[in-house]
């Protein structure tokens, strides 16, 4: 019991217990660092302003896949759609009005893509052609 005894023995000075609380804070600041548990307040803005980006994109490209849906000829343009290559996807899709939602100039590269592969999954023959401006159904009542 030697060593246990002298580790309860053990009487440190002011001055060591300071240096031992200073090192194992910067020892704990490095570590934080350098495993990315703690980032300066740019980093932080960009990761805000990256995850801010990403969402803008997914809910353009949802907006323009919802779009898509409800355009007239959807079966005949998912035709076109599927022959093309990704980039040419993206290009076809930001030059279409349906693709914009409302308020928006110009569709984002990132939002078209999205947008190209939610079109890619749908399937052709749930698209549905509308041949008239009138919803089927929406019979008018006459007055009492």
């Amino acid at each position: 019991m030697g060593v246990i005894q002298d580790i309860a023995e053990f009487q440190p000075s002011k001055v060591a217990l300071v240096w031992t609380a200073v090192g194992a804070s910067a020892l704990t600041v490095a570590a934080g660092f350098m495993l990315g548990l703690v980032v300066t307040a740019g980093s932080a803005q960009d990761m805000a302003n990256k995850a801010a980006s990403n969402a803008h994109a997914e809910l353009a490209g949802s907006i323009c896949a919802a779009n898509f849906r409800t355009t007239p000829a959807a079966q005949e343009l998912h035709a076109e759609i599927a022959g093309l290559s990704s980039v040419r996807q993206r290009q076809f899709i930001q030059g279409e009005p349906w693709a914009l939602h409302p308020g928006a100039e110009s569709l984002s590269r990132d939002a078209a893509g999205i947008c190209a592969r939610e079109i890619a999954q749908m399937d052709p023959e749930e698209l549905v052609t509308l041949a008239s401006d009138e919803p089927a159904g929406n019979a008018t009542a006459e007055p009492l």
